[in-house]
């Protein structure tokens, strides 16, 4: 006698949300396409009406004074002028004017923030520029907020601070040098001592800054000195094992890749009297196994080496607070203003 054979089920389909009646479980999955698609389609608009006033000429569109967070990893100084600065945004293309406490005081094309950027200095609003400045360049993956104490400690000491806002993860270290060089040709008034204090990724941007040629800053202002803080002056180990890893430099952005392929053995020098600042453990095998000798997790104490500098310091710490550190600070500040570390009892 033959056995019937024996039909197959399939296992009862989960409901979505079961503790809710069947009616309201309809109407939710409906409401969800809905607000995807309006989310969407709302995005969309945005996206197009702020590359609309990008190229929406010599005048500002109607502004609502509004505050902002001072530019993440989609906005880029490009003008800069006694605290207030200019932006564009990464993927629009579109321009925003921030005051000096973040507040956005014009926004449209490019070439309209920046004249209200000169109108204001024009009408008397702005103060006389110092003979001297420091550029800060924040590292990867951080904001200019991050060095907030080396700001307040440099304007304490009565210089001009440009504590530069760039999409660190989204363009190129290229690209990030030409962009800090525009902003540099733009500052008011000669013959002003400009020097640099960098938090790691910033210093390869500020020796790829310093090696262009032909820009025109260089021809009205002076180079004064430069501080880099954890930097991967030789390389990063860090970032040759994520070369290996799938996924991590697209994370990291487009210099993590360029610093895995060795940039740092390509950019020279930079021409001005440089300090070096490292963080580190104490100990033989630092923070991160990935990283040979002691480290502040990130980059290592030997990997911050670069031939001809004037002073270099190792401190105990991490890579992301090094820049805050009291001594460090400190030290920066001395270097800048007298060529030498202060004492350290």
């Amino acid at each position: 006698m033959k056995s019937m054979p024996t039909q197959m089920t399939d296992p009862p389909k989960r409901p979505f949300a079961p503790f809710l009646p069947t009616r309201i479980r309809i109407r939710w999955r409906r409401h969800l396409v809905r607000g995807a698609a309006a989310f969407g389609v709302g995005l969309l608009v945005l996206g197009c009406a702020h590359r609309i006033a990008a190229r929406s000429g010599p005048k500002s569109l109607p502004n609502l004074a509004i505050a902002t967070a001072g530019g993440q990893q989609l906005w880029a100084d490009v003008a800069w002028d006694d605290g207030w600065r200019v932006q564009t945004h990464v993927w629009t293309g579109h321009a925003r004017l921030l005051d000096d406490g973040d507040v956005r005081r014009a926004w449209g094309s490019r070439e309209a923030c920046e004249r209200g950027l000169r109108d204001r200095r024009a009408g008397g609003e702005a103060a006389a520029p110092r003979d001297q400045a420091v550029v800060i360049l924040h590292g990867l993956w951080r904001t200019r907020d991050a060095m907030r104490d080396l700001k307040a400690a440099f304007e304490g000491a009565g210089y001009d601070v440009i504590d530069v806002c760039y999409p660190s993860t989204r363009r190129t270290i290229a690209e990030h040098a030409a962009e800090v060089a525009g902003l540099l040709d733009q500052l008011p008034g000669d013959d002003v001592e400009i020097s640099f204090v960098t938090h790691s990724l910033g210093s390869l941007v500020v020796r790829d800054l310093l090696a262009r040629e032909g820009d025109p800053w260089r021809e009205r202002q002076r180079l004064g000195r430069a501080v880099f803080i954890a930097a991967p002056s030789s390389g990063a180990a860090l970032a040759n094992f994520g070369s290996r890893v799938p996924g991590a430099l697209t994370i990291y952005g487009k210099p993590s890749r360029e610093i895995a392929a060795g940039i740092a053995d390509e950019l020279p020098a930079p021409p001005l009297p440089f300090a070096l600042i490292a963080a580190c453990r104490g100990t033989e095998d630092g923070w991160n196994p990935l990283i040979p000798g002691d480290d502040d997790g990130v980059v290592g104490v030997a990997e911050t080496a670069l031939i001809g500098s004037s002073e270099s310091l190792v401190v105990r710490g991490t890579h992301t607070f090094v820049m805050q550190d009291e001594g460090v600070v400190e030290a920066a500040l001395g270097f800048v203003r007298d060529g030498s570390f202060p004492a350290r009892e």
